[in-house]
Protein backbone atom coordinates (compact mmCIF):
# COMPACT_ATOMS: atom_id res chain seq x y z
CA UNK A 1 0.00 0.00 0.00
CA UNK A 2 1.28 3.11 -0.87
CA UNK A 3 2.08 5.93 1.87
CA UNK A 4 -0.01 8.85 2.02
CA UNK A 5 1.78 11.96 1.01
CA UNK A 6 1.54 15.47 3.15
CA UNK A 7 3.12 18.31 1.27
CA UNK A 8 4.06 21.46 3.96
CA UNK A 9 4.92 24.78 3.50
CA UNK A 10 7.23 26.68 5.13
CA UNK A 11 8.96 23.44 7.02
CA UNK A 12 12.37 25.44 7.49
CA UNK A 13 11.57 26.40 10.98
CA UNK A 14 9.14 26.74 13.38
CA UNK A 15 5.51 24.90 12.97
CA UNK A 16 6.58 23.64 9.95
CA UNK A 17 8.68 21.71 10.76
CA UNK A 18 7.51 20.22 13.38
CA UNK A 19 4.75 19.43 11.13
CA UNK A 20 6.85 17.56 8.86
CA UNK A 21 8.85 15.66 11.87
CA UNK A 22 5.03 14.62 13.25
CA UNK A 23 3.82 13.65 10.04
CA UNK A 24 7.14 11.22 9.48
CA UNK A 25 6.24 10.04 12.50
CA UNK A 26 2.86 9.25 11.19
CA UNK A 27 3.97 7.28 8.35
CA UNK A 28 3.63 9.69 5.58
CA UNK A 29 5.68 11.08 2.71
CA UNK A 30 6.69 14.80 2.62
CA UNK A 31 6.80 17.09 0.26
CA UNK A 32 8.71 20.12 2.13
CA UNK A 33 9.03 23.80 1.12
CA UNK A 34 10.82 27.06 1.89
CA UNK A 35 12.92 29.56 0.54
CA UNK A 36 16.36 28.40 2.18
CA UNK A 37 17.45 25.06 -0.21
CA UNK A 38 20.34 24.67 2.87
CA UNK A 39 17.60 24.21 5.80
CA UNK A 40 15.49 21.90 3.20
CA UNK A 41 18.26 19.90 2.91
CA UNK A 42 19.11 19.60 6.50
CA UNK A 43 15.73 18.44 6.94
CA UNK A 44 15.44 16.34 4.38
CA UNK A 45 18.19 13.99 5.87
CA UNK A 46 16.49 13.80 9.53
CA UNK A 47 13.09 12.88 7.98
CA UNK A 48 15.04 10.42 5.50
CA UNK A 49 17.43 8.97 8.14
CA UNK A 50 13.93 7.86 9.86
CA UNK A 51 12.90 5.80 6.43
CA UNK A 52 10.54 8.61 5.10
CA UNK A 53 10.87 9.71 1.32
CA UNK A 54 11.35 13.66 1.22
CA UNK A 55 10.87 15.89 -1.72
CA UNK A 56 12.41 19.29 -0.64
CA UNK A 57 11.28 21.80 -2.88
CA UNK A 58 12.71 25.52 -2.25
CA UNK A 59 10.98 28.36 -3.61
CA UNK A 60 8.97 31.32 -2.24
CA UNK A 61 4.91 30.84 -2.06
CA UNK A 62 4.41 34.76 -3.05
CA UNK A 63 5.71 34.08 -6.34
CA UNK A 64 3.02 32.97 -8.30
CA UNK A 65 5.33 31.27 -10.97
CA UNK A 66 7.29 29.74 -9.21
CA UNK A 67 4.75 28.11 -6.98
CA UNK A 68 3.05 27.02 -9.98
CA UNK A 69 6.00 25.57 -11.41
CA UNK A 70 7.27 23.72 -8.09
CA UNK A 71 3.75 22.01 -7.47
CA UNK A 72 4.19 20.93 -11.57
CA UNK A 73 7.60 19.58 -11.00
CA UNK A 74 6.37 17.15 -8.23
CA UNK A 75 7.03 13.69 -9.74
CA UNK A 76 4.24 11.00 -9.90
CA UNK A 77 5.73 8.89 -6.64
CA UNK A 78 4.77 11.83 -4.31
CA UNK A 79 1.20 12.37 -5.86
CA UNK A 80 -1.56 12.15 -5.06
CA UNK A 81 -1.16 14.60 -2.30
CA UNK A 82 -3.26 13.67 0.09
CA UNK A 83 -2.87 16.96 2.91
CA UNK A 84 -1.36 20.69 2.21
CA UNK A 85 -0.37 22.51 4.83
CA UNK A 86 -0.32 25.89 4.25
CA UNK A 87 2.30 27.05 6.92
CA UNK A 88 4.59 29.45 5.22
CA UNK A 89 4.34 33.55 6.97
CA UNK A 90 6.20 35.68 8.31
CA UNK A 91 5.54 38.85 10.93
CA UNK A 92 7.34 42.31 10.18
CA UNK A 93 7.46 45.14 12.29
CA UNK A 94 7.03 45.97 15.77
CA UNK A 95 5.74 49.41 15.52
CA UNK A 96 1.79 50.34 16.72
CA UNK A 97 -0.24 49.95 14.17
CA UNK A 98 -0.77 53.77 13.28
CA UNK A 99 2.83 53.83 12.85
CA UNK A 100 2.77 50.97 10.61
CA UNK A 101 5.48 50.81 7.26
CA UNK A 102 3.60 49.94 4.17
CA UNK A 103 6.19 47.79 2.50
CA UNK A 104 6.12 45.48 5.65
CA UNK A 105 2.12 45.06 5.10
CA UNK A 106 2.45 44.33 1.77
CA UNK A 107 5.06 41.17 2.16
CA UNK A 108 2.91 40.03 4.93
CA UNK A 109 -0.34 40.11 3.15
CA UNK A 110 1.86 38.78 -0.47
CA UNK A 111 3.58 35.80 1.77
CA UNK A 112 0.53 35.15 4.77
CA UNK A 113 -2.24 35.45 2.25
CA UNK A 114 -1.44 35.60 -1.43
CA UNK A 115 0.57 32.56 -0.66
CA UNK A 116 -1.52 30.43 0.74
CA UNK A 117 -3.95 31.05 -2.15
CA UNK A 118 -1.63 30.19 -4.32
CA UNK A 119 -0.86 27.00 -2.77
CA UNK A 120 -4.19 26.04 -2.62
CA UNK A 121 -5.28 27.42 -6.07
CA UNK A 122 -2.43 24.92 -7.78
CA UNK A 123 -2.72 21.93 -5.30
CA UNK A 124 -6.57 21.57 -4.22
CA UNK A 125 -8.03 20.79 -7.78
CA UNK A 126 -6.48 17.32 -7.88
CA UNK A 127 -7.53 17.03 -4.60
CA UNK A 128 -11.12 17.63 -5.91
CA UNK A 129 -10.65 15.84 -8.74
CA UNK A 130 -9.78 12.52 -6.95
CA UNK A 131 -12.51 13.65 -4.33
CA UNK A 132 -10.26 13.22 -1.67
CA UNK A 133 -7.41 15.62 0.30
CA UNK A 134 -7.22 17.73 3.23
CA UNK A 135 -6.02 20.93 3.84
CA UNK A 136 -4.52 23.08 6.97
CA UNK A 137 -4.09 26.36 6.91
CA UNK A 138 -2.28 27.83 9.67
CA UNK A 139 -1.85 31.81 10.52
Amino acid sequence: MKRKTALITGATSGIGMACARRFAVGGYNLIITGRSADKLQVLKAELEAGGVEVLALAFDVCNREATRDAVASIPDAFKPIDVLINNAGLARGLEPEYEGDFQDWDEMIDTNIKGLLNMTRFVVPEMVSLNHGHVINIG
